[in-house]
């Protein structure tokens, strides 16, 4: 297809170059030019984008999407009551349809408000691997591993593994592996999962320090930091996704950069269940790769990643509104999750010979108006936009067209998700 008369083209690129009226060519999955004036060729569609932002597809890196089917269904509690007294014993009842209807709904919110890829750690992950496929959405998908006992962490390993290699010719689905935290897997499965980690050439995604709790205590446990422990294991490379971050000590950030590991920071969740706020300016000036994530459902309350962004902007400003700017967070969720995610090459930017993962925004939006210049729409995407796109594009085909579904009805997995989350 060739996207004609492109209003504003955020590329997202090396340089950060925002095109004005520029064309956009899509062959098979991939952009393969983009100039002014291009010329038809044969049987092409053409679509007119006189009156539309382009961007590159957002890309969440940490999430728990079948968890949207408890919205709502625990608040106002500190991380570990909430998993304890609440979540788990939740989470015990969903059957794997369950889990699939979940995802469904999941997907469906990502994929309506401009995520074009995800990063999930659950159970059952064969369940969101089909909600990811019908829904068309892109994402990296690991079978988390928690240690109950010896039988059930071998099997629960096993299985992790074996969905790697069911799934490690995908296209749209990519697998990676996921030991939920150090103070729920034995050191032993961490450097299991670290092995099968470089074998495979997948990530490495895990909690890290998202409590002072896990901090204390791991440090009563080893000496060490949870970063500092999992460093001696040898597990912190660039393959190494840690989500939240909130409790990094100076030592851990030095760790982190030499070894090019990223953090999946997710403001919403932090703040929500009062696990703090992880220093993201100082992870940003010691050249840490920060990407942005929603977390689960059930601790943020949705996966509008847009949303998430300008919660990001907003609470690292609190003290000096001068630590981050609106460019540093748009790249927190799109490039800099690629990167995380080892997409850097695929996705992120518009770039040719990058897959086509686009989103087209109507430029009239009231929430978009004024602008004040190319910087001022990066202000507005970061500080203003509600996710409210028009179009989706995915590996090269339409997912979201006039800001309907294709081919999805999401009034039945609506009403379908509704009558499971009775049984909690």
């Amino acid at each position: 297809m060739l996207l004609k008369n492109i209003e504003y083209l955020v590329t997202q690129n090396q340089e950060r170059i925002i095109l004005e009226n520029h064309d956009l060519r899509i062959e098979k999955d991939r952009i393969t030019a983009i100039g002014q004036n291009l010329t038809q060729k044969n049987n092409e569609q053409v679509i007119d984008c006189s009156n539309k932002i382009l961007m590159p597809g957002l890309v969440n890196t940490h999430t728990h999407v079948p968890m949207t089917l408890l919205r709502g269904f625990s608040d106002n509690k500190k991380l570990q009551n909430w998993l304890q007294e609440d979540i788990f014993p939740a989470e015990a009842k969903l059957t794997e349809r369950d889990v699939f209807l979940g995802s469904m709904l999941g997907c469906i919110e990502m994929i309506s408000t401009g995520t074009t890829t995800f990063n999930d750690m659950y159970e059952e992950m064969g369940q969101v691997a089909q909600a990811a496929k019908l829904t068309g959405i892109r994402s990296l998908l690991s079978h988390g591993v928690i240690d109950k006992d010896v039988e059930s962490s071998r099997k629960t390993i096993d299985k992790a593994v074996d969905f790697v290699v069911e799934n490690q010719h995908e296209n749209l689905v990519q697998p990676g592996f996921s030991p939920h935290a150090v103070y729920t897997v034995t050191d032993q499965a961490l450097l299991e999962l670290k092995d099968y980690s470089k074998v495979f050439n997948t990530i490495y995604h895990i909690h890290l320090s998202e409590t002072e709790k896990e901090n204390n205590d791991c440090i009563k446990r080893t000496g060490k930091t949870p970063t500092q422990h999992l460093n001696s294991l040898g597990v912190i490379n660039k393959n190494f996704i840690g989500a939240h971050g909130v409790w990094l000590q100076e030592k851990d950030i030095k760790i982190l950069s030499e070894n090019k590991a990223s953090i999946a920071h997710n403001p919403s969740a932090n703040l929500k269940l009062g696990s703090g706020i992880a220093p993201i300016p100082k992870l940003l000036q010691n050249g840490v790769n920060v990407s942005l994530g929603t977390d689960g459902v059930a601790s943020n309350n949705n996966l509008n990643l847009f949303e998430e962004a300008k919660t990001a902007a907003l609470l690292h400003k609190r003290e000096n509104p001068t630590l981050i700017d609106e460019q540093q967070v748009l790249d927190m969720a799109t490039i800099n999750g690629a990167r995380a995610l080892n997409m850097e090459d695929e996705i992120g930017s518009i770039t040719v010979g990058k897959k086509a993962d686009i989103l087209l925004i109507d430029k009239n939006k009231i929430e978009l108006n004024p602008r004040h210049g190319k910087r001022g729409l990066i202000s507005n995407l970061v500080y203003s936009f509600n996710g409210n796109v028009d179009d989706v594009i995915v590996d090269g085909e339409f997912r979201v067209k006039d800001g309907e579904l294709i081919d999805i009805n999401k009034d039945i997995i609506i009403n379908k998700a509704r009558k499971v989350s009775e049984k909690f």
